[in-house]
């Protein structure tokens, strides 16, 4: 007796179409075929887990982006053919496609298509070599194409994209992503400004009348308008109605692409909500500034985010956790932070007081770094740390390149440095303290 093949939908089953003439009820063609059914990532994870399963398509599960699903159902389970179920072709899907070693892309109308013929196969009884309908649709020329394209964006591809988030809004993200920006441009670094707060953000006004495009107009004609193409700094702003948000958060992978690929250094602003471009943006980025501020409710926050990060399958080994609005007396400093979150690494940011916010206010932006305000120092102490060797001038005085993005170098100097010192008059004060107390 001919084994069955088992199928399981990562998804909800009515986003695929079936017969035109809707004579082929869904429930009929998913009952016929013994096809499981999840609609919440965490339980599909838990079947491909737990069970054998010849064919896994994932769609729309609740908790997980499809292409980020897929790629840990493949990592779970090497041996099943795992397929990402979309209508999006584009370049940027199928590049994490191929990264994520799935079987291929097929679309739901595809998806539909295939299943029919399965279904039609098994009533008819004309399975007595015991092989189902080829699914040859990865194969197909457009999805070629596309990975042709992908790979070909990725060969050229060339600036090392910074992505700065927070676990909830007000941390500084938006001033800390300008700074960033303009000290890189100083450095030499054809740079770009990636304002990803679609609904809300307000980076044009900060950084006054430096040359910018939007971003719906990156994504619309899939370039940097050439009269820009020799800027050092070029600001991609946020849509310029708020409910254009949705349509340009779809195409944000193409943006990164075409960013990317022009520029030596990308910072992409994120805002305080997390969403799917939050995701997408620290999977793409070389690494990734995660800042808390002076609030409880920051670092909780960004245990949560962090947590978020993990269930999706997004490494954090590139991240740099910074606290900012550093001061002698403010709430929290690194060694406090570091030890909320398991020791992890923190860096410093200092406050740059009143004159950070009057000055950015006005789009003067550029005033700041200027004047070498201490919050823009301790921003270029977070870039040694985070730019290639290469990137950085001579005058920088790093010794060795990084052994990995993300960590701070072993000399003394730089931000560990100063933690160190903090942490040993913090030791002394403990042995003050039990001395006093015997």
């Amino acid at each position: 007796m001919t084994k069955r093949k088992r199928y399981l939908l990562c998804g909800h089953g009515e986003s695929l179409p079936m017969a035109e003439d809707g004579t082929t009820s869904l429930s009929s063609v998913l009952e016929e075929l013994a096809v499981e059914v999840c609609a919440e990532a965490v339980s599909a994870r838990r079947c491909v887990n737990e069970e054998h399963f010849d064919f896994v398509w994932v769609s729309c599960c609740e908790g997980a982006e499809p292409i980020n699903l897929a790629a840990a159902c493949k990592r779970d389970s090497p041996q099943t053919a795992v397929y990402l179920v979309t209508a999006d072709r584009t370049g940027s899907v199928a590049s994490r496609a191929q990264a994520a070693e799935l079987d291929g892309i097929v679309s739901p109308a595809e998806l539909g298509e295939y299943l029919l013929k399965e279904a039609a196969r098994n009533i008819d009884g004309d399975r007595g070599d015991g092989e189902s309908v080829a699914l040859a649709l990865p194969d197909s020329e457009g999805v070629r194409q596309a990975l042709t394209t992908a790979k070909t964006q990725e060969e050229n591809r060339a600036g090392f994209l910074l992505t700065v988030v927070s676990g909830s809004g007000g941390a500084g993200k938006s001033t800390v992503a300008t700074l960033a920006a303009l000290l890189g441009a100083r450095r030499g670094l054809r740079t770009a400004l990636l304002d990803a707060d679609l609904q809300f953000g307000d980076l044009a006004a900060l950084m006054g009348d430096a040359p910018s495009v939007p971003v719906e107009e990156v994504a619309r004609t899939g370039a940097v308008p050439d009269e820009l193409s020799g800027a050092p700094l070029v600001l991609v702003s946020a849509p310029r109605a708020l409910e254009r948000s949705e349509v340009v958060a779809a195409s944000m992978g193409s943006v990164v692409d075409v960013l990317v690929a022009s520029f030596d250094f990308v910072i992409a602003n994120t805002g305080g909500g997390w969403d799917d471009v939050h995701l997408l943006l620290l999977e793409r980025a070389a690494a990734s500034l995660f800042l808390v501020d002076q609030r409880a409710s920051s670092v909780r926050a960004c245990r949560h985010a962090l947590d978020l990060c993990l269930r999706c399958g997004i490494a954090t080994g590139s991240f740099l956790l910074a606290v900012n609005r550093c001061t002698r007396h403010a709430p929290f400093t690194s060694i406090d932070v570091s030890s909320a979150l398991d020791g992890a690494h923190v860096a410093e940011l200092a406050d740059g007081g009143r004159e950070v916010e009057e000055l950015l206010g006005a789009g003067m932006a550029q005033s700041l770094v200027e004047a070498s305000s201490p919050l823009c120092i301790s921003i270029e102490g977070v870039l040694d740390e985070l730019l290639p060797l290469a990137s950085r001038p001579a005058s920088a005085g790093v010794q060795a390149p990084l052994a990995r993005i993300g960590l701070a170098p072993k000399a003394d100097a730089g931000l560990r440095g100063k933690q160190r010192k903090r942490k040993g008059r913090a030791s002394r004060r403990e042995a003050a303290l039990a001395k006093g107390a015997s």
